[in-house]
Protein backbone atom coordinates (compact mmCIF):
# COMPACT_ATOMS: atom_id res chain seq x y z
CA UNK A 1 0.00 0.00 0.00
CA UNK A 2 0.99 3.58 -0.63
CA UNK A 3 0.20 4.24 3.04
CA UNK A 4 3.17 1.66 4.97
CA UNK A 5 1.27 2.22 8.63
CA UNK A 6 0.69 -0.77 10.29
CA UNK A 7 -2.70 -1.57 10.43
CA UNK A 8 -4.99 -0.06 13.50
CA UNK A 9 -6.22 -2.18 16.35
CA UNK A 10 -4.55 -5.54 16.48
CA UNK A 11 -2.67 -8.53 14.08
CA UNK A 12 -5.23 -9.41 12.00
CA UNK A 13 -3.66 -11.86 9.56
CA UNK A 14 -3.19 -11.82 5.43
CA UNK A 15 -5.60 -13.28 3.26
CA UNK A 16 -4.08 -15.81 1.17
CA UNK A 17 -5.69 -16.60 -2.66
CA UNK A 18 -8.10 -19.13 -0.80
CA UNK A 19 -9.38 -17.12 1.98
CA UNK A 20 -7.21 -18.74 4.53
CA UNK A 21 -5.28 -16.95 6.78
CA UNK A 22 -1.33 -16.53 5.66
CA UNK A 23 0.54 -17.32 9.41
CA UNK A 24 4.11 -17.86 10.06
CA UNK A 25 5.63 -21.83 10.44
CA UNK A 26 5.72 -22.84 13.29
CA UNK A 27 9.42 -22.47 15.32
CA UNK A 28 10.85 -23.63 18.18
CA UNK A 29 9.80 -22.18 21.69
CA UNK A 30 12.96 -21.70 23.07
CA UNK A 31 14.00 -18.52 24.08
CA UNK A 32 10.77 -17.15 22.90
CA UNK A 33 10.03 -13.91 24.64
CA UNK A 34 7.36 -12.94 22.62
CA UNK A 35 4.46 -15.36 22.29
CA UNK A 36 3.62 -13.76 18.30
CA UNK A 37 7.13 -13.20 17.37
CA UNK A 38 9.06 -16.48 16.62
CA UNK A 39 12.80 -16.86 17.51
CA UNK A 40 14.91 -18.47 15.05
CA UNK A 41 18.00 -19.93 16.26
CA UNK A 42 21.37 -17.31 16.12
CA UNK A 43 23.42 -20.68 14.44
CA UNK A 44 21.91 -20.86 11.43
CA UNK A 45 23.79 -17.62 10.54
CA UNK A 46 26.14 -18.24 7.77
CA UNK A 47 29.91 -18.59 8.50
CA UNK A 48 31.38 -15.33 8.72
CA UNK A 49 33.59 -14.52 5.26
CA UNK A 50 30.86 -16.23 3.14
CA UNK A 51 29.10 -14.67 0.54
CA UNK A 52 25.85 -14.67 1.89
CA UNK A 53 27.42 -13.36 4.98
CA UNK A 54 28.47 -10.71 3.14
CA UNK A 55 25.02 -9.35 2.39
CA UNK A 56 23.74 -9.76 5.92
CA UNK A 57 25.00 -6.74 7.36
CA UNK A 58 21.90 -5.81 9.93
CA UNK A 59 20.21 -2.34 9.27
CA UNK A 60 20.34 -0.65 13.31
CA UNK A 61 17.28 1.04 13.86
CA UNK A 62 16.93 3.01 17.53
CA UNK A 63 13.35 3.89 18.31
CA UNK A 64 13.06 7.63 19.80
CA UNK A 65 11.31 8.18 22.73
CA UNK A 66 7.45 8.97 21.47
CA UNK A 67 8.00 7.51 17.71
CA UNK A 68 5.04 7.04 16.12
CA UNK A 69 4.28 3.44 15.32
CA UNK A 70 4.37 4.28 11.56
CA UNK A 71 7.49 6.10 11.33
CA UNK A 72 9.06 2.96 12.87
CA UNK A 73 7.26 0.84 10.17
CA UNK A 74 8.29 2.96 7.45
CA UNK A 75 11.89 2.63 8.78
CA UNK A 76 11.92 -0.99 8.64
CA UNK A 77 9.81 -1.37 5.50
CA UNK A 78 12.29 1.04 4.08
CA UNK A 79 15.56 -1.07 5.31
CA UNK A 80 13.37 -3.74 3.90
CA UNK A 81 13.54 -2.52 0.14
CA UNK A 82 16.87 -1.24 0.42
CA UNK A 83 18.05 -4.87 0.61
CA UNK A 84 18.77 -5.26 4.90
CA UNK A 85 18.94 -9.23 5.52
CA UNK A 86 19.38 -8.44 9.00
CA UNK A 87 17.53 -5.79 11.37
CA UNK A 88 18.90 -4.35 14.94
CA UNK A 89 16.05 -2.43 17.12
CA UNK A 90 17.09 -0.57 20.30
CA UNK A 91 15.20 0.91 22.94
CA UNK A 92 15.74 1.83 25.65
CA UNK A 93 15.30 -1.57 28.11
CA UNK A 94 12.71 -3.05 27.95
CA UNK A 95 11.28 -2.95 24.81
CA UNK A 96 8.33 -1.31 24.59
CA UNK A 97 4.82 -3.44 23.74
CA UNK A 98 4.06 -0.27 21.22
CA UNK A 99 7.22 -1.55 18.92
CA UNK A 100 6.73 -4.95 19.39
CA UNK A 101 2.97 -4.67 17.48
CA UNK A 102 5.08 -2.54 15.21
CA UNK A 103 7.55 -5.30 14.80
CA UNK A 104 4.86 -7.89 14.55
CA UNK A 105 3.03 -6.27 11.74
CA UNK A 106 6.16 -6.10 9.91
CA UNK A 107 6.89 -9.44 9.71
CA UNK A 108 3.88 -10.51 9.07
CA UNK A 109 2.69 -8.10 6.43
CA UNK A 110 6.63 -8.89 4.43
CA UNK A 111 8.32 -12.09 3.82
CA UNK A 112 8.34 -12.31 7.08
CA UNK A 113 11.89 -12.01 8.95
CA UNK A 114 11.96 -13.70 12.14
CA UNK A 115 13.64 -12.71 15.42
CA UNK A 116 16.86 -14.14 16.14
CA UNK A 117 17.47 -12.45 19.36
CA UNK A 118 15.73 -10.73 22.02
CA UNK A 119 17.41 -9.37 24.61
CA UNK A 120 16.76 -6.22 26.90
CA UNK A 121 16.64 -3.05 24.63
CA UNK A 122 18.13 -5.13 21.46
CA UNK A 123 15.15 -7.30 19.10
CA UNK A 124 17.12 -8.26 16.19
CA UNK A 125 15.22 -9.86 13.05
CA UNK A 126 16.63 -12.06 10.13
CA UNK A 127 14.89 -12.33 6.81
CA UNK A 128 15.45 -16.20 6.31
CA UNK A 129 12.93 -16.41 3.66
CA UNK A 130 15.30 -14.51 0.78
CA UNK A 131 15.78 -17.52 -1.15
CA UNK A 132 12.97 -18.47 -2.89
CA UNK A 133 12.32 -20.91 -5.22
CA UNK A 134 9.59 -18.81 -7.73
CA UNK A 135 11.29 -16.89 -10.11
CA UNK A 136 10.70 -13.14 -9.60
CA UNK A 137 8.73 -13.11 -13.10
CA UNK A 138 6.38 -15.68 -11.92
CA UNK A 139 5.57 -13.88 -8.83
CA UNK A 140 5.13 -10.74 -11.01
CA UNK A 141 2.34 -12.26 -13.31
CA UNK A 142 0.51 -13.75 -10.23
CA UNK A 143 0.54 -10.11 -9.05
CA UNK A 144 -1.13 -8.61 -11.92
CA UNK A 145 -3.81 -11.97 -11.69
CA UNK A 146 -4.44 -10.77 -8.42
CA UNK A 147 -4.55 -6.91 -8.38
CA UNK A 148 -6.85 -7.24 -11.68
CA UNK A 149 -9.39 -9.75 -9.46
CA UNK A 150 -9.09 -7.28 -6.71
CA UNK A 151 -10.11 -4.24 -8.71
CA UNK A 152 -12.97 -6.49 -10.18
CA UNK A 153 -14.05 -7.20 -6.21
CA UNK A 154 -13.76 -3.55 -5.20
CA UNK A 155 -16.43 -2.61 -7.92
CA UNK A 156 -18.51 -5.26 -7.87
CA UNK A 157 -19.27 -4.48 -3.94
CA UNK A 158 -20.61 -1.27 -5.21
CA UNK A 159 -23.34 -3.63 -6.33
CA UNK A 160 -24.57 -4.73 -2.78
CA UNK A 161 -24.16 -3.89 0.67
CA UNK A 162 -21.44 -6.41 1.95
CA UNK A 163 -21.15 -7.04 5.22
CA UNK A 164 -16.99 -6.41 5.95
CA UNK A 165 -14.69 -5.85 8.34
CA UNK A 166 -13.16 -1.78 8.50
CA UNK A 167 -10.46 -3.43 7.50
CA UNK A 168 -11.14 -5.91 5.02
CA UNK A 169 -9.80 -4.16 1.75
CA UNK A 170 -6.47 -3.13 3.78
CA UNK A 171 -5.96 -6.99 4.38
CA UNK A 172 -7.00 -7.97 0.96
CA UNK A 173 -4.07 -5.75 -0.44
CA UNK A 174 -1.77 -7.11 2.31
CA UNK A 175 -1.03 -9.73 -0.07
CA UNK A 176 -0.57 -8.18 -2.85
CA UNK A 177 2.18 -5.56 -1.15
CA UNK A 178 4.16 -8.29 0.44
CA UNK A 179 5.37 -9.97 -3.40
CA UNK A 180 5.64 -6.39 -4.28
CA UNK A 181 8.11 -5.07 -1.59
CA UNK A 182 9.49 -8.76 -2.25
CA UNK A 183 10.50 -7.95 -5.42
CA UNK A 184 11.42 -4.44 -4.85
CA UNK A 185 13.42 -5.97 -2.27
CA UNK A 186 14.94 -8.37 -4.52
CA UNK A 187 16.03 -6.07 -7.45
CA UNK A 188 17.41 -3.20 -5.44
CA UNK A 189 19.64 -5.91 -4.01
CA UNK A 190 20.92 -6.88 -7.86
CA UNK A 191 20.73 -3.67 -8.89
CA UNK A 192 22.89 -2.91 -6.18
CA UNK A 193 25.65 -5.86 -6.40
CA UNK A 194 25.97 -5.06 -9.75
CA UNK A 195 26.11 -1.74 -10.37
CA UNK A 196 23.63 -2.19 -13.57
CA UNK A 197 21.10 -4.19 -14.41
CA UNK A 198 18.28 -2.78 -16.18
CA UNK A 199 16.13 -5.65 -16.64
CA UNK A 200 16.21 -5.30 -13.01
CA UNK A 201 14.71 -1.74 -12.77
CA UNK A 202 11.86 -3.01 -15.40
CA UNK A 203 10.66 -5.47 -12.92
CA UNK A 204 11.07 -3.24 -9.73
CA UNK A 205 9.58 -0.15 -11.72
CA UNK A 206 6.42 -3.41 -12.90
CA UNK A 207 6.04 -4.31 -9.00
CA UNK A 208 5.65 -1.03 -7.90
CA UNK A 209 3.58 -0.11 -10.38
CA UNK A 210 0.94 -3.32 -9.27
CA UNK A 211 1.16 -2.34 -5.82
CA UNK A 212 0.24 1.18 -6.00
CA UNK A 213 -2.58 0.11 -8.58
CA UNK A 214 -3.77 -2.07 -6.03
CA UNK A 215 -3.75 0.58 -3.68
CA UNK A 216 -6.67 2.31 -5.51
CA UNK A 217 -8.76 -1.29 -5.55
CA UNK A 218 -9.01 -0.35 -1.64
CA UNK A 219 -9.60 3.00 -2.59
CA UNK A 220 -12.79 1.60 -4.90
CA UNK A 221 -13.82 -0.88 -2.73
CA UNK A 222 -13.94 1.56 0.79
CA UNK A 223 -15.59 4.65 -1.00
CA UNK A 224 -17.94 2.81 -3.07
CA UNK A 225 -20.08 2.28 -0.65
CA UNK A 226 -21.21 5.74 -0.66
CA UNK A 227 -22.62 5.20 -4.24
CA UNK A 228 -25.96 3.88 -2.31
CA UNK A 229 -26.69 7.38 -2.00
CA UNK A 230 -26.83 8.02 -6.12
CA UNK A 231 -30.29 8.13 -7.64
CA UNK A 232 -31.82 5.16 -8.26
CA UNK A 233 -30.81 4.08 -12.57
CA UNK A 234 -28.43 7.34 -12.18
CA UNK A 235 -26.59 7.40 -14.97
CA UNK A 236 -23.14 7.89 -13.60
CA UNK A 237 -23.16 4.98 -11.68
CA UNK A 238 -23.18 3.22 -15.03
CA UNK A 239 -20.68 5.15 -16.23
CA UNK A 240 -17.85 4.55 -13.61
CA UNK A 241 -18.70 0.71 -14.14
CA UNK A 242 -17.79 0.90 -18.05
CA UNK A 243 -14.68 3.63 -16.95
CA UNK A 244 -13.61 0.78 -14.44
CA UNK A 245 -14.42 -1.88 -17.12
CA UNK A 246 -12.43 0.08 -20.22
CA UNK A 247 -9.34 0.52 -17.37
CA UNK A 248 -9.14 -3.34 -16.46
CA UNK A 249 -9.01 -4.42 -20.07
CA UNK A 250 -6.36 -1.51 -20.29
CA UNK A 251 -4.62 -3.01 -17.70
CA UNK A 252 -4.66 -6.87 -18.88
CA UNK A 253 -3.19 -5.41 -22.30
CA UNK A 254 -0.36 -3.90 -20.81
CA UNK A 255 0.55 -7.26 -18.89
CA UNK A 256 0.33 -9.26 -22.17
CA UNK A 257 2.05 -6.62 -24.28
CA UNK A 258 5.74 -7.84 -25.73
CA UNK A 259 6.53 -5.76 -28.35
CA UNK A 260 6.94 -2.16 -29.17
CA UNK A 261 3.84 -1.93 -31.57
CA UNK A 262 1.60 -3.26 -28.61
CA UNK A 263 2.95 -0.89 -25.84
CA UNK A 264 2.71 2.34 -28.32
CA UNK A 265 -1.05 1.59 -28.80
CA UNK A 266 -1.57 1.13 -25.37
CA UNK A 267 0.10 3.95 -24.33
CA UNK A 268 -2.11 5.59 -26.93
CA UNK A 269 -5.12 3.74 -25.33
CA UNK A 270 -4.09 5.16 -22.09
CA UNK A 271 -3.93 8.77 -23.30
CA UNK A 272 -7.47 8.39 -24.59
CA UNK A 273 -9.08 6.95 -20.99
CA UNK A 274 -7.68 9.58 -19.29
CA UNK A 275 -8.86 11.91 -21.78
CA UNK A 276 -12.47 10.27 -21.49
CA UNK A 277 -11.68 10.59 -17.27
CA UNK A 278 -11.44 14.16 -17.49
CA UNK A 279 -14.52 14.64 -19.77
CA UNK A 280 -16.42 11.99 -17.57
CA UNK A 281 -16.07 14.14 -14.47
CA UNK A 282 -17.11 17.46 -16.60
CA UNK A 283 -20.36 15.57 -16.86
CA UNK A 284 -21.03 14.46 -13.98
CA UNK A 285 -19.52 16.42 -10.98
CA UNK A 286 -21.83 19.70 -12.29
CA UNK A 287 -24.83 17.55 -11.05
CA UNK A 288 -23.74 18.85 -7.66
CA UNK A 289 -24.81 21.88 -7.90
CA UNK A 290 -27.63 21.40 -9.68
CA UNK A 291 -28.85 19.33 -6.54
CA UNK A 292 -29.11 16.12 -8.65
CA UNK A 293 -26.20 14.37 -6.45
CA UNK A 294 -25.90 14.13 -2.83
CA UNK A 295 -22.38 15.60 -1.54
CA UNK A 296 -21.43 12.51 -0.04
CA UNK A 297 -21.85 10.89 -3.68
CA UNK A 298 -20.24 13.54 -5.04
CA UNK A 299 -16.84 13.30 -3.35
CA UNK A 300 -17.39 9.33 -3.50
CA UNK A 301 -17.66 10.13 -7.50
CA UNK A 302 -14.51 12.29 -7.53
CA UNK A 303 -12.50 9.87 -5.50
CA UNK A 304 -13.16 7.05 -7.81
CA UNK A 305 -12.24 8.93 -11.08
CA UNK A 306 -9.38 10.22 -9.52
CA UNK A 307 -8.38 6.27 -8.65
CA UNK A 308 -8.89 4.91 -12.16
CA UNK A 309 -6.89 7.91 -13.47
CA UNK A 310 -4.17 7.05 -11.03
CA UNK A 311 -4.86 3.16 -12.46
CA UNK A 312 -4.07 3.97 -16.19
CA UNK A 313 -1.02 6.65 -15.36
CA UNK A 314 0.75 3.42 -13.35
CA UNK A 315 -0.81 1.16 -16.15
CA UNK A 316 1.09 3.80 -18.80
CA UNK A 317 4.44 2.93 -16.77
CA UNK A 318 4.28 -0.55 -17.09
CA UNK A 319 3.89 -0.19 -21.09
CA UNK A 320 6.80 1.98 -21.09
CA UNK A 321 8.87 -0.55 -19.43
CA UNK A 322 7.63 -2.92 -22.15
CA UNK A 323 8.34 -0.02 -24.95
CA UNK A 324 12.27 0.36 -23.76
CA UNK A 325 12.62 -2.99 -23.44
CA UNK A 326 11.62 -3.65 -27.25
CA UNK A 327 13.65 -0.43 -28.92
CA UNK A 328 16.71 -1.99 -30.40
CA UNK A 329 19.88 -0.45 -28.31
CA UNK A 330 21.29 1.30 -31.49
CA UNK A 331 18.04 3.86 -31.41
CA UNK A 332 18.03 4.63 -28.11
CA UNK A 333 20.09 7.37 -26.16
CA UNK A 334 21.66 6.54 -22.67
CA UNK A 335 19.15 7.20 -20.52
CA UNK A 336 16.87 5.13 -22.17
CA UNK A 337 19.18 2.46 -22.32
CA UNK A 338 19.77 2.46 -18.71
CA UNK A 339 15.71 1.66 -18.44
CA UNK A 340 15.77 -1.31 -21.27
CA UNK A 341 14.57 -4.73 -20.01
CA UNK A 342 13.29 -8.18 -21.17
CA UNK A 343 9.66 -8.04 -22.16
CA UNK A 344 7.92 -9.95 -19.74
CA UNK A 345 4.41 -10.63 -21.08
CA UNK A 346 2.77 -10.52 -17.10
CA UNK A 347 -0.44 -12.80 -18.09
CA UNK A 348 0.91 -14.63 -21.03
CA UNK A 349 0.25 -18.34 -19.40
Amino acid sequence: MTNREPPQGGTGASVGTAGSPVRPAAMPTTERADPFLPVRDASSRPPSGSSESASLDPATISVGRGEAPEHLFRRLLGAYLGGAREFTILERSPISTRTREVVRSFCRRTRQPEIISDEGGTLRLRDLAFESPIPVEQRIERMGRLVIDFHREAVESWSRLPFLDDGYWQHRDDEIDRDAWYVERVAAIQLGATGHGPEWLGLWTTARSLERIADHAVVLGEVGRRLGDLPSGAGSFTSLRQFHRQAMEHLEGVLEAEDDASANDLLDLGEALQASGRTLADRLLPEVGGGTMPPPAAAAVTRILESIGRTIAYAQDIAEVVLDASVPRAETDVRASVRRVAPVPVLSL
